[in-house]
């Protein structure tokens, strides 16, 4: 391929990408741009092709090539740092870094050695404290570390937010973690007001913010607040696999108000997300939750169900009938052993403590439809 055959090329993988939404195409396109460039050895334009492929690998669903693409710039970074200032990489390296603890097979001391890594390239551009803080702190709570995680939890909001924080709507919805994990659900649902109004808004908020509230208003008994978060909610979400943790979340609200059949459709149609999805946490998240509405399911009595599951379950039927009973164990084998994974690498009992949560949900179980309401 001539010179001028080949950058044409690369100029239309280009602006075939611009044009697509977030998503798997997106990604393939720019990693075939960045393959191109890579063969002809313009390394700065496989440089800049990989800047742009993080963010659609991260916003698409797709950490693991977020990750890969952002250790290959990083790589370029530390080789030549005249060429290429780790300046121009410090929020994406938020992202990356603050999303590598969903990998059970990161171990604790890689985590650890990027999360040093971003602290100095942070430091050298004058940055306070408060978005290292905040990416250590999630990654303590992710791995069940509750009293590291509560210091820095403190620490953070203690500490001025400065260039490199994150804007308040991601900063809010963040909080929310911290008041669910202590069972504050009045103060979740307090703290989500102005997101829930779209006073601050994101990329990403409030699509997570709308799924983070369901259990607490549930807990709090304002069904009706629910069912329009769940309504609204789950039509932002469902066309990015990005939020296949957030799906999660819808699932397991429609478990707990026994609307069996609208989630079986959720079920059907993200189940080929989890399968694949690269996050181990988003895909426990999910499973989790599908394994409380199986549990709901056979409360109801549906011994049996016709889904259109897809050819990649390893339990697919081509009648599309399945026992209920089986799919549970399925369930129940895949989320205990991520749990494991996760548990054995982080040193504590977190993830098994969020695997008997979700066993424990059926007696919380409220009936309300909703499908009624959504008609």
């Amino acid at each position: 391929m001539s010179g001028q055959d080949w950058r044409a090329r690369l100029d239309a993988l280009l602006d075939r990408a611009e044009r697509l939404e977030p998503g798997e195409a997106k990604v393939m396109t720019l990693e075939e741009a960045a393959r191109l460039a890579d063969a002809h050895g313009e390394v700065g334009l496989a440089y800049e092709v990989r800047d742009s492929l993080i963010d659609a690998a991260t916003f698409g669903g797709f950490p693991d090539r977020a990750l890969a693409a952002f250790a290959w710039c990083r790589g370029q970074q530390q080789r030549d740092p005249e060429r290429f200032a780790p300046e121009g990489l410090l929020w994406k390296q938020k992202w990356v870094v603050g999303r590598l603890d969903e990998f059970p097979h990161i171990g604790r001391a890689q985590i650890e050695e990027a999360l040093e890594d971003a602290a100095r390239c942070f430091e050298k551009t004058g940055a306070g404290e408060r978005a290292i803080l905040k990416l250590r702190y999630q990654a303590a709570r992710d791995m069940g570390d509750a009293d590291r995680a509560a210091a820095l939890w403190t620490q953070w909001r203690q500490t001025p937010r400065d260039h490199l924080s994150d804007c308040l709507a991601c900063e809010l919805d963040d909080e929310l973690d911290h008041h669910l994990d202590q069972g504050e659900y009045e103060e979740v649902v307090r703290k989500a007001q102005p997101l829930l109004e779209g006073r601050y808004e994101c990329a990403e908020v409030p699509h997570q913010t709308l799924g983070s509230v369901l259990y607490p208003l549930f807990k709090l008994g304002r069904l009706e607040q629910a069912r329009d978060c769940h309504l609204r909610g789950y039509a932002l979400v469902r066309g990015n696999r990005d939020f296949l943790a957030t799906v999660g979340e819808h699932l397991e609200f429609l478990a707990l108000t026994g609307n069996v059949a609208r989630g079986l459709k959720l079920l059907e149609r993200h189940l080929p997300w989890a399968l694949t999805h690269a996050s181990h946490r988003d895909r426990f998240t999910f499973y989790t939750a599908a394994l409380a509405l199986m549990e709901r399911a056979l409360v109801e009595g549906h011994e049996r169900e016709r889904l259109a599951l897809p050819r990649a379950f390893p339990l697919y039927s081509p009648e599309g009938i399945y026992e209920t009973r089986v799919l549970r164990g399925w369930l129940s084998v895949q989320s205990e052993g991520i749990a494991v994974k996760f548990d054995a690498r982080n040193g504590t009992d977190r993830f098994r403590r969020l695997l008997e949560r979700s066993q424990r949900l059926g007696a919380e179980a409220r009936p309300f439809p909703i499908d009624a309401a959504a008609s």
